[in-house]
């Protein structure tokens, strides 16, 4: 695993080699701490056995030798992230099954493995989005935040210059509205929602729009595409953290691939966070009343073993009441009820994709997607309940 540290966004959730085709190395010859790579034209089937991390491939003018990685790819049990990467000349197409990103091919080695793991993440969170909706249903009168309101648009921030051309390339049923400054984009982006946002404005405003919208919790997943005027500047800006940065003579249709991959990761952005929030209301309620019964409880943890199986993971189940470590804590200093206040720190210190409910017969408890996190989250909670006069 490379040595990259965070929230889970700089480190795979799931282990595998990155499928590419090609002879040249992803992430170049010896670098340690990439993962491997299997050549797909060069590859036994035998090695094909395992999940991929990732799926990477650099688009030329041919696509002849993507036939051999469809079928591998039809075969794997579960989705994974398939990136491809293009240039200018590149050949438009998306042969794989599932695109989650068509990329500019000069992403540095760095950027392009924290989007695998944003990525992998990505795709963890429309399975639990999926799941939740299987097995809660939906919630009627649930409504939703401003921010995830409204039909399918672009923002373009910045100068306008290439306003006709997006508006030229962009599918018809996609709206696009413009921004003239950082500050009127942020103020559109937490009134509707946007599939993605472009930015075309000089190199220090993009990167300080860039900044300003991974900051925001709200909308700090939403795809980025950014100009840049020359290649010295496409480094910065993927560091910064665009999802694809345009330069040099696009023709329409590149322009208008490399908007549509964006939009489509963007609405299905969009789809999960909704479902995921509407989920979380409706588990609040369950708590403010007799708790989720055992049965529907038990019919989540068993879909959401399976499907983490496929990948080689486990889910966690944590009890949420305060161990030994808190032993000490005096209950009658807590104000309220225990198991609201253990539900609400648990809320607020977990992911979206983490199930955090009250249980019928079990109390409050979590389900945790990721490794180590049950030990993390029980010492925040005894942290917290053992410093603060609740």
């Amino acid at each position: 695993m490379a040595a990259f540290d965070g929230d889970g966004d700089s480190a795979l959730v799931w282990q595998g080699p990155v499928w590419r085709i090609g002879p040249e190395p992803v992430f170049g010859e010896g670098a340690p701490g990439w993962p491997r790579e299997l050549d797909l034209l060069t590859a036994a089937d035998d090695d094909l056995a395992e999940l991929p991390a990732a799926v990477v491939v650099r688009l030329d003018q041919t696509l002849a030798p993507l036939a051999r990685l469809a079928r591998a790819e039809s075969k794997l049990p579960v989705e994974v992230p398939a990136l491809l990467l293009c240039g200018t000349g590149s050949a438009v197409g998306l042969p794989l099954r599932r695109s989650h990103g068509l990329v500019d091919a000069d992403i540095p080695e760095a950027s392009l493995f924290r989007m695998i793991c944003s990525r992998q993440r990505a795709i963890l969170r429309s399975d639990e989005a999926r799941i939740r909706r299987t097995v809660f249903g939906r919630v009627p009168s649930y409504g939703s935040a401003p921010h995830q309101q409204g039909g399918s648009s672009l923002l373009v921030a910045g100068l306008g210059r290439r306003f006709i051309e997006l508006f030229d390339a962009r599918a018809r049923n996609v709206d696009l509205i413009g921004a003239l400054s950082a500050d009127m984009a942020e103020d559109y982006l937490s009134q509707r929602a946007f599939d993605a946002v472009i930015i075309e404005a000089g190199i220090e405003d993009s990167l300080d729009l860039v900044e300003r919208i991974r900051r925001d919790a709200r909308f700090s997943q939403i795809p980025v595409l950014a100009f840049a005027e020359d290649r010295a500047e496409v480094a910065a800006l993927f560091e910064m953290g665009a999802n694809d940065v345009l330069h040099g003579d696009l023709t329409r249709a590149m322009l208008s691939a490399r908007l549509a991959s964006a939009i489509r990761m963007g609405k299905r952005r969009r789809l999960a966070d909704r479902l995921l929030a509407e989920s979380r209301v409706w588990l609040l309620r369950q708590a403010g009343e007799d708790g989720l019964p055992l049965p529907l409880y038990q019919t989540y943890l068993r879909r959401s073993a399976d499907q983490a199986a496929l990948r080689g993971l486990f889910i966690d189940e944590v009890r949420l009441y305060p161990g030994e470590d808190a032993a000490g804590i005096p209950v009658t200093q807590l104000a309220g009820d225990l198991s609201s206040t253990i539900l609400s720190i648990a809320d607020a210190t977990s992911r979206e994709e983490d199930l955090i409910c009250y249980v019928t017969g079990r109390g409050p408890v979590a389900v945790l997607k990721h490794d180590q996190a049950g030990p993390s989250l029980k010492r925040r909670i005894n942290a917290i309940l053992g410093s603060t006069l609740l």
